[in-house]
């Protein structure tokens, strides 16, 4: 478990009863017809290990108010992106259910560690690994107060698209929150600028980073809770995820079909992802994505 993030949801019976015993102060029995998973993560849907993924293409500003959200395996990809540099930035981290702590006298406030890796293809075909870390605070069923926060500044596309893998950990050890408390520094903040050819530096402190996230996930009191691996292509009529310029959306989900993204769409007034106008009842207002979810945002890089 140390040098291996598994969420919690993927654990075996015996380490889930055990977590949340630690976490919650009450003991859960396993075993045949003690433990379900189904049950469990029903009560606690931030065991649950399935996503499902949405697009918000870029839209004229001021010209209306919701904006259609799409499957990002039913976008067109965009060929001009092949070979080019692209920025990606954190837009919202959505903290619907985490973890509740028996420490946190009710408050319910959540200390996340995001992660975020991507590879930087550089001119020879090398593939550089790079990692973003960085802590965020929110409370339950409220969203972390960041928006356009620079992940990576001018990531190298390859002919066949790129590759990401996205962890979230619920950080609960005081002592890990105060060790990783240097990741909010300014240098963090401002991104990571990848440069056209590789940078000695890089390998030692993405790999000094992604190992930080592992271990962290594996310490007492602290919950793996969302681990993703997207690739997005440029291939058409298949499977998969489309690479194109605009915001897409992970969200942590019971179901593959838990989500249909055109019921829901982006309120520009808000800044919020909210059921669709039109999936609405007479009177109904719209609410927010009952889901944990983060949402990153691919732009076109300017040197």
């Amino acid at each position: 478990m140390d040098n291996e993030f598994i969420p919690l949801g993927l654990q075996s019976p015996q380490q889930i009863a055990a977590r949340l015993a630690e976490i919650e102060g009450e003991e859960v029995e396993y075993g045949p017809g003690k433990l379900s998973f189904r049950a469990e993560s029903a009560a606690r849907t931030w065991l649950n290990t399935q996503h499902q993924y949405g697009y918000i293409a870029p839209f004229s500003p001021g010209k209306a108010r919701f904006h259609p959200i799409q499957a990002a395996s039913n976008i067109a990809a965009d060929a001009e992106l092949k070979g080019k540099r692209i920025n990606i930035r954190l837009d919202a981290l959505r903290i619907y259910e985490y973890p509740k702590s028996r420490f946190n006298l009710g408050e319910n406030q959540h200390t996340i560690l995001f992660s975020f890796e991507a590879r930087n293809q550089v001119e020879d075909g090398r593939e550089e690994l790079a990692v973003f870390n960085q802590l965020y605070k929110a409370r339950s069923g409220q969203d972390a107060a960041v928006i356009g926060q620079p992940i990576f500044i001018g990531l190298t596309v390859g002919p066949n698209g790129i590759g990401f893998v996205c962890r979230t950990v619920n950080v609960m050890n005081s002592s890990d929150e105060e060790l990783v408390s240097f990741l909010n520094s300014d240098t963090i903040n401002a991104g990571l600028k990848l440069l056209t050819t590789a940078q000695p530096a890089l390998s030692p402190l993405t790999t000094l980073a992604s190992s930080l996230c592992n271990s962290l996930a594996s310490h007492s009191k602290n919950v793996p809770v969302q681990e993703v691996r997207m690739g997005l292509d440029f291939e058409t009529g298949a499977t998969g995820a489309r690479l194109a310029v605009g915001s897409y959306i992970v969200a942590q989900t019971t179901r593959s079909d838990e989500i249909t993204w055109s019921e829901w769409a982006y309120d520009a007034e808000t800044g919020a992802i909210t059921s669709a106008p039109h999936s609405l009842a007479a009177g109904e207002k719209p609410s927010p994505l009952p889901h944990n979810a983060f949402v990153f945002r691919v732009s076109p890089y300017t040197a």
